[in-house]
């Protein structure tokens, strides 16, 4: 599907009253998943314990700074 075919449905949903910013927000969160789905099909991706892991390391590190 090119990008336009996958944006057009999109905008297309969007109410009458919508603005320029709503359309753009829409595509922003089409792109945003598409690339998404490409880097879980090359492989790059966690699984939700890793991003536990991870997010649980970063919040520590977080605290730590606000400490200081």
């Amino acid at each position: 599907m090119s990008v336009k075919e996958a944006a057009h449905p999109a905008i297309e949903a969007l109410p009458d009253t919508a603005s320029l910013p709503d359309a753009a927000d829409r595509v922003a969160l089409l792109a945003a998943l598409e690339k998404g789905r490409h880097a879980v099909r090359e492989g790059r991706w966690k699984s939700p314990e890793e991003v536990e892991k991870l997010l649980s390391s970063w919040l520590e590190k977080q605290s730590g700074r606000t400490r200081q």
